[in-house]
């Protein structure tokens, strides 16, 4: 596990999220690509997948009154073999309707190879407990 390229990876991810663009996100991922969240499966198949449901959640947040000023805050990368890496990024967000912001850490499955590297699962936990505790009604939006 090459750590400063996995270290360029995750400030990549925070770029990507700064861009508010689901393309860019999706970009990142590897298929199938698994997100864990609450009990909740969800897999994308490939990349056309991934944007369509990276995109209605951004959506939401914009429907919402949160917006999309989500920054990465920090961020650390634990190598559990010699190509994959648990990534655990943490995220603010700064509510574009005056409420008070709040962070939260996901956690990222990161694989690497010689010349490329992708996540191939998220657990979002803490950002969907986070964020249904401030909007409970959130999914509905």
């Amino acid at each position: 596990m090459d750590i400063e390229r996995a270290n360029q990876f995750c400030r990549s991810y925070g770029d990507a999220m700064a861009s508010g663009t689901a393309a860019a996100l999706a970009g990142h991922y590897g298929f199938p690509y698994i997100s864990f969240t609450g009990g909740y499966i969800s897999r994308f198949e490939d990349a056309a997948d991934a944007n369509g449901s990276v995109q209605a959640h951004l959506d939401r947040f914009q429907r919402g009154g949160l917006g999309l000023d989500i920054r990465l805050s920090g961020f650390r990368v634990e190598p559990v073999s010699g190509t994959g890496a648990l990534c655990h990024l943490k995220w603010e967000i700064h509510p574009k309707n005056g409420a008070p912001g709040w962070a939260w850490d996901n956690v990222y499955g990161l694989r690497q190879s010689e010349d490329a590297q992708h996540f191939e699962f998220n657990i979002s936990d803490n950002e969907f407990g986070e964020l249904l505790a401030r909007y409970p009604d959130f999914m509905s939006v």
